[in-house]
């Protein structure tokens, strides 16, 4: 489908149509262009967006075209006309219709909780930190991500959500627009609304800092889709203890990489995720499953486990658990996700599976030292709450019997 882009006006002077630019495109120093007959009558009819066999059939009804060589050479035209334009930014074509043509294209892709990510662009592109999630696939992606390695013919403009010195994001007709203002290998980022298809506008020479901002980069595309398809990610570390994922979470400066430390060098239980974890529902189960970003911790696991539970951190110089209520466990399980809340419907997600985990799974509220004494504490409520869990269960089938 081609389509206008925004920020250019039609207007006739002294009998000559012009397409003016104004706005951005101003901006962004796009020329304007003078137009014919032909190129009027086509700009008009793209109000709406027209896939390219449309125009040329307008086209030939509007100028009384039958003949087959006549319309050969309409066609030409047309298609002439449409690539200039394409080429100075006044015409595009709709991310759906890239994202179609790019499915057959993606030369490598990765899964990260049964979501495909294909890749499309240079190779060399791709982070190596997502390696050990890379897949063999041929089928359907959920989301393609293709790299551009210039700047884009003609930047967007749309309402913007949020904008800090990390991040802006702004809602357009198409999607969203993400700029990246501390990366600076990154021009800028366009999204579907459904999260489907991601381009990327990067700058070139491409190294280790370039692959690595794009790492942190793709990170912002692929919650919004995970989140979409019900997995949000919390700001914490994991252990895996008694085949369960444990989750330690506290603001800044609160001791989650001290605390799970403790729990692998004195007790030996393995690590997980050094610093994000993502949760969603398998087979009617809460899961904690793999993802490559952790923060610099370095500490990651590919595989997917049930989740135990959360731990919220806090410092006091004795340990122990305090309870909490409800209310409380909701909006603390809330308040450590970071998935995104550029939305209203976004923020009633988050909100809605705090509420689950909240219900299904103990959250525990430690009060903590930096000492091993912290470690004895939780684990021990750990422990009474999983032999509660199993004499539960335990009387639940007998009842049933």
């Amino acid at each position: 489908m081609i389509k206008r882009q925004e920020g250019y006006q039609l207007k006739e002077i002294e009998s000559v149509y012009n397409l003016l630019p104004f706005g951005q495109k101003v901006a962004d120093q796009k020329r304007g262009i003078t137009m014919n007959e032909t190129g009027v009558f086509l700009w008009k009819i793209l109000e709406e967006p027209r896939p390219e066999e449309e125009l040329i059939g307008l086209a030939a009804e509007h100028y009384g075209i039958a003949g087959n060589e006549e319309k050969e050479q309409l066609k030409k035209d047309i298609l002439e006309f449409v690539s200039q334009l394409e080429n100075l930014g006044i015409l595009r074509r709709t991310f759906a219709d890239q994202r179609r043509n790019a499915e057959s294209s993606c030369y490598a892709g990765m899964q990260i909780a049964g979501i495909r990510i294909g890749f499309l662009g240079a190779e060399e592109m791709i982070p190596e930190k997502f390696h050990d999630f890379m897949i063999d696939f041929s089928g359907k992606w959920d989301q393609i991500i293709e790299f551009k390695e210039y700047p884009p013919g003609s930047r967007q403009n749309g309402q913007v959500l949020l904008r800090n010195k990390e991040l802006t994001v702004s809602e357009w007709e198409e999607g969203y627009i993400l700029t990246f203002p501390s990366m600076s290998s990154i021009y800028e980022a366009y999204m579907t609304e459904d999260g489907s298809y991601v381009e990327i506008y990067c700058r070139r020479p491409f190294g280790e800092e370039e692959t690595d901002q794009l790492f942190h980069a793709i990170r912002m595309f692929y919650l919004y889709l995970a989140q979409k398809k019900g997995y949000y990610a919390v700001h914490s570390a994991s252990i895996l203890y008694e085949g369960k994922a444990w989750l330690f979470s506290g603001h800044s400066g609160m001791g989650k990489s001290t605390h799970t430390a403790m729990w692998h060098e004195q007790l030996g239980v393995p690590y997980l995720n050094g610093d994000l974890n993502l949760i969603g529902r398998k087979d009617g189960k809460m899961v904690v499953c793999g993802i490559p970003w952790c923060g610099t911790s370095e500490i990651y696991t590919t595989g997917d486990y049930e989740l135990g539970g959360i731990v919220l951190l806090g410092r006091d110089t004795k340990d122990h658990v305090e309870p909490l209520i409800m209310y409380e466990k909701i909006m603390r399980v809330m308040q450590r996700m970071i998935s995104p809340v550029w939305k209203e419907e976004l923020l009633e997600k988050n909100l809605e599976i705090a509420k689950e985990i909240a219900k299904e799974v103990p959250v525990l509220h430690l009060f903590c030292t930096k000492e091993i004494s912290a470690v004895e504490t939780v684990k021990e409520e750990i422990d009474r709450l999983g032999k509660a869990n199993d004499t539960n269960s335990m009387n639940s089938m007998e009842r049933e019997r």
